[in-house]
C-alpha cells in the first residue's frame, strides 16, 4: 500500500477513535446531568410536598355569631368578604357526616387521599360520555381544591390536588379533614360551611338536623352554584331523595324513618338571620371577638320578652318624643346577664337606634343614693330611722332643691331614701365626705367618675356625674350577691369554660345592704306625683328611680333575691322631655319586666350575726340618750352602735305652773319644773311642725325672763340696723361678696341665717357668712337653736 494511503488510514483511524471517545464522554455527561436533574426534581418535589400545606389551611374571614346560653342563635354579622361563613366546629354531626360520605366519598376511611377506583370510574364515565361528567375526587381532594380557591380544572391541577390530598392525610386525622371540609365547603348562594348553611336554611345548629335536612345539605357542595334552596327545587329534591334511598339500602334508615324523611319539605329560601341582641354583638366585636362564634349568657326567652316590653313602652313614649331605652336583666345567683337590650327597635335612623344605651354614660339623677345610704350606715353616721334635716340649704354657691320644692324639716333617713329627697341626701353626702364617696363609687366598679371629687361637688349625688347602665346594674348585683351569699362575682356576658368566674372582694357591710334594700321597698314617691301603688306586686322588690336634671334621663333599678332589672329611658342625643322621670317613664317598664320573671319565694335573710338590738329614741331615731322618754328596741347594723346619741332631747326649765320657760336669772329654782323636751332647731321646726301636728312647741319665756335672755343671747355685728352696705367689685367687674357677722354668748350654739325669709346657712362658733345680696332693701334674720331671734334691715348698693 502506498505511503500516502497508509497515512490517510492512520489519520482516519485517529479521527474515528477521537469521535468515539468524545461521544462516550458526552453520553456520560448527559447521563450525569440527567441524574442530577432527576435528583433536583425529586428534592424540589420533596421540599414542595413537605411544605405545600400552610400552617393554617384557611385564613378567610368568618362571620361573628352570637348564641344564647343554650346555643340558640341571637344574631350574626356577615364576614368581611360578604360570605356567611361560621367558625369551624371541632367535629361533624353523625347524620351529616354519614350523608356526605355516602354521596361524595364512600371509601373515605379506606384511602389515603386518592381513590384509584374513583379515578378509574371517572375516566371511564368521561370517555363514554365524551365530556367531563366526573372528577373522581375524594373528600380530601375536594378540600385541597377549596383550600386553593378552586383553580381551573386541568390535568396538572388535578395532579397537584392529588399530591396535596395525600399530604393532608399525613398531617390530619380523618375527623379533622372532614371537619375542615364541612366548615369550608360552599353550600350555595353566599353560604359557606355546614354551620352557616344549617342556620341559613333551617334556623338551627347542625347537630339538631334531621336525616332529610342532613341529606339536603350533603348534596349542596357538589354543585353549589346550580342547586340550593330557592333554586332548581326539583333537581335538589331528586338528589336528596336518591341519597335517602341509598341510606335505606345500606340499612342506616329503616323504612319508617325513610318515608318520614321523604315527606319532609325542602326549604324555599334562606332564613333571615335573627337580630335579637345587635348591640351586644357590636360590643363583643369591638372587644376583639370579631369572626368568632360566641356563646353568651343571654336567655333567648327573656331577651325576646324584654325587647317586646321595651318596644311596647316605646310605642307609648314616642308620642312624647322619647325614642330610646335600654334594659338589662341579671341573675343574682350566677351573675349572668340574662337579657341585654341596648336600644329600642325604631326604624328611624335619626333617633340613634344604633347607639348602645347600656354602655353610654348618662347623668345618674338619684340612682346613686342607695350607695350613699349604705355607706353612711356602715360608717356609723346614721341609723335607718335617724332624722335627717330637710330645710332650704346652701353649700357655697350650690343650693339643692327637692323635686316638689317642699320641705319636711326633718325626716327619717330610710324615708328620705324611699322618697328620694334631694336636700337630706346632699347634707348626708356633705357629712359623709365627698372624696370618700367618690372613692367608694370606684370600688363599686364605676369607670366614669374620672375627674377629681371637687369637679362634681355635692351635686354628685343628684346626677352631677355620669354612669353606664351596665356598671349600675353590676353594682346593684354586687350588693345583692354580698347580702345573699357573703361574696360577689363579676357579672358574665359570655360563657367561656377557660375563664373562671372573677371573685370580687365585698365592699359593703351585709347588714347595711339589708337595711338599704328594706328602705327601697317603700316605693312611695309623692314628690314625683307617681301613682306608685299601681306598681305593687305580690313579691317584695327593692327599687329606686332616678331623673337627671332637665328631664334627660329616666332610671329604674329593681332588686330581688333572684334578679336585678335595670332600665334607662330617654333620648340618645340628650334631648330632655317633660314627664321624662324615673317613676313615670322607667318604673312602669321595670315592673312589667318583673311580672314576666319567676317570683322570688323568699326575701333576703336578715344577717343577724352582723346586727344588734339597739335602743333607739322613738322620736328622733338616734341611739337613745338618757333624756329620751320613749324608746324602741330595734335590730340595726352593728356599725350603728357608733352613731351619735339623740341630741334633740334636752332638759328645759318651766315655771311652777308649767306654762312658760324660765331660767335662774328670773325664777327661783324652787319654783321650776325640770322637763325632758324634744326640741328641734327653729328652722327645722318651722317645716317639721306642719307635717307633725303632735309635735309640741317649746313654751314661750315668761315676760320678765324674755328680755334678759334676748339681751345676753347674741347680736348682729354687720350689717348695722337700717344701714347701707356696698358690695365690692372683683377684678373682672362682677359683684363680689360681703362678710356678714354675728356673735353669740355660747360658742357651741348654732345660728340659722335667713335672708328675706329664705334660709341660707347655719354657723357655729365663728358666725360669718359670705353673701352677695342684690341691690335694694333686704331683711336679715338670725335664729339660734333656742328659738331666740334677731333681725336687721339694710340696703345693698
Amino acid at each position: 500500500m502506498p505511503y500516502w494511503a497508509q497515512a490517510f488510514l492512520l489519520l482516519l483511524k485517529s479521527m474515528v477513535a477521537k469521535f468515539i471517545l468524545t461521544y462516550k464522554q458526552k453520553k456520560a455527561a448527559i447521563k450525569k446531568v440527567f441524574k442530577y436533574l432527576l435528583i433536583a426534581v425529586f428534592v424540589s418535589f420533596t421540599i414542595w410536598y413537605c411544605c405545600c400545606l400552610p400552617s393554617v389551611l384557611f385564613t378567610d374571614s368568618t362571620s361573628t355569631v352570637l348564641l344564647d346560653e343554650e346555643g340558640v342563635m341571637l344574631g350574626a354579622k356577615i364576614a368581611d368578604d360578604g360570605q356567611w361563613r361560621f367558625s369551624a366546629a371541632d367535629s361533624v354531626p353523625y347524620k351529616f357526616a354519614t350523608c356526605l360520605l355516602q354521596f361524595e366519598d364512600r371509601g373515605f376511611h379506606d384511602h389515603y387521599g386518592i381513590s384509584i377506583k374513583g379515578i378509574g370510574r371517572a375516566i371511564s364515565q368521561n370517555f363514554s360520555k365524551g365530556k367531563v361528567v366526573s372528577g373522581g375526587s375524594t373528600i380530601t381532594m375536594q378540600l385541597s381544591r377549596i383550600m386553593r380557591k378552586n383553580p381551573p380544572r386541568t390535568i396538572p391541577e388535578k395532579l397537584i390536588e392529588m399530591a396535596i390530598a395525600t399530604r393532608l392525610e399525613i398531617r390530619y386525622s380523618k375527623e379533622e379533614i372532614l371537619a375542615f371540609y364541612a366548615a369550608n365547603a360552599p353550600f350555595g348562594n353566599n353560604v359557606v360551611g355546614l354551620e352557616a348553611a344549617s342556620w341559613r336554611y333551617y334556623g338551627r345548629s347542625s347537630q339538631y338536623l334531621s336525616w332529610a335536612e342532613s341529606a339536603t345539605l350533603a348534596v349542596l357542595p357538589n354543585a353549589p352554584g346550580l342547586i340550593y334552596p330557592g333554586k332548581n327545587h326539583n333537581l335538589l329534591l331528586k338528589k336528596r331523595n336518591r341519597l335517602l334511598t341509598r341510606l335505606m339500602d345500606i340499612n342506616i334508615l329503616d323504612s319508617n324513618a325513610y318515608y318520614l324523611a321523604l315527606a319532609e319539605p325542602l326549604p324555599d329560601k334562606p332564613i333571615r338571620i335573627p337580630q335579637l341582641a345587635p348591640h351586644l354583638l357590636s360590643k363583643l366585636i369591638a372587644e376583639g371577638r370579631k369572626g368568632k362564634t360566641i356563646q353568651s349568657t343571654i336567655n333567648k326567652n327573656l331577651q325576646e320578652k324584654a325587647m317586646k316590653l321595651l318596644q311596647k313602652h316605646y310605642d307609648i313614649l314616642k308620642d312624647n318624643k322619647i325614642f330610646n331605652g335600654a334594659v338589662m336583666i341579671t341573675s343574682v345567683k350566677t351573675g349572668k346577664v340574662l337579657a341585654y337590650v341596648g336600644n329600642t327597635n325604631t326604624t328611624e335612623a335619626e333617633f340613634s337606634k344604633d347607639v348602645n344605651c347600656i354602655e353610654a354614660p348618662r347623668s345618674t339623677g338619684s340612682i346613686l343614693k342607695p350607695f350613699l345610704y349604705a355607706k353612711a350606715l356602715e360608717d356609723g353616721l346614721i341609723t335607718p330611722s335617724m332624722l335627717l334635716v330637710d330645710i332650704p340649704s346652701r353649700f357655697g354657691s350650690f343650693s339643692p332643691k327637692n323635686f316638689a320644692s317642699s320641705f319636711d324639716g326633718a325626716i327619717p333617713a330610710n324615708k328620705a331614701l324611699a322618697r328620694s329627697l334631694n336636700i337630706p341626701m346632699v347634707r348626708l353626702l356633705n357629712d359623709y365626705g365627698l372624696s370618700k364617696f367618690h372613692s367608694d363609687l370606684k370600688k363599686y366598679g364605676f369607670t366614669t367618675f374620672k375627674k377629681q371629687p371637687m369637679y362634681y361637688g355635692l351635686s354628685l349625688i343628684l346626677g352631677g356625674g355620669e354612669a353606664k347602665l351596665f356598671e349600675l346594674n353590676r353594682a346593684y348585683v354586687q350588693m345583692a350577691q354580698e347580702l345573699k351569699y357573703s361574696q360577689c362575682d363579676d357579672i358574665l356576658l359570655v360563657n367561656e369554660k377557660k375563664i373562671k368566674h372573677k371573685k370580687i372582694l365585698p365592699i359593703t357591710n351585709r347588714a347595711c345592704i339589708y337595711q338599704t334594700f328594706e328602705a327601697m321597698i317603700d316605693v312611695n314617691r309623692p314628690d314625683e306625683e307617681g301613682n306608685w301603688r299601681a306598681f305593687s306586686s305580690a313579691q317584695k322588690i327593692a327599687w329606686k328611680t332616678g331623673t337627671s336634671f332637665g328631664f334627660r334621663d329616666a332610671w329604674a333599678i329593681g332588686v330581688t333575691p333572684d334578679y336585678v332589672v335595670s332600665v334607662w329611658i330617654g333620648n340618645a342625643d340628650g334631648e330632655g322631655r317633660p314627664g321624662l322621670t324615673g317613676v313615670k317613664a322607667a318604673a312602669p317598664l321595670l315592673f312589667d319586666i318583673f311580672a314576666q320573671l319567676p317570683k322570688a319565694k323568699f326575701w333576703f335573710t336578715s344577717p343577724l350575726m352582723e346586727m344588734s338590738k339597739i335602743e333607739v329614741c322613738h322620736e328622733s331615731g338616734h341611739r337613745a340618750s338618757a333624756l329620751c322618754e320613749t324608746k324602741d328596741m330595734v335590730w340595726m347594723p352593728n356599725t350603728c352602735l357608733s352613731s351619735a346619741p339623740c341630741k334633740y332631747h334636752q332638759i328645759i326649765h318651766l315655771s311652777k305652773d308649767g306654762k312658760h320657760r324660765v331660767d335662774s336669772d328670773c325664777e327661783s329654782t324652787f319654783n321650776m319644773q325640770h322637763v325632758n323636751w324634744f326640741v328641734l332647731p327653729p328652722v327645722v321646726e318651722r317645716f317639721y311642725k306642719s307635717n307633725h301636728p303632735n309635735y309640741k312647741l317649746l313654751p314661750d319665756y315668761k315676760a320678765d325672763c324674755l328680755a334678759k335672755v334676748s339681751d345676753r343671747a347674741f347680736a348682729i355685728q354687720y350689717p348695722k340696723p337700717n344701714g347701707k352696705i356696698y358690695v365690692p367689685l372683683e377684678i373682672d367687674g362682677k359683684r363680689g361678696k360681703t362678710i356678714f357677722e354675728a356673735t353669740h354668748r355660747n360658742l357651741k350654739t348654732k345660728i340659722y341665717w335667713h335672708l328675706d325669709d329664705d334660709f341660707i346657712a347655719e354657723t357655729m362658733e365663728i358666725h360669718q357668712v359670705s353673701l352677695c345680696p342684690a341691690k335694694g332693701k333686704h331683711k336679715l334674720t338670725l335664729i339660734d337653736e333656742n328659738g331666740i331671734s334677731s333681725t336687721v334691715f339694710f340696703e345693698a348698693q
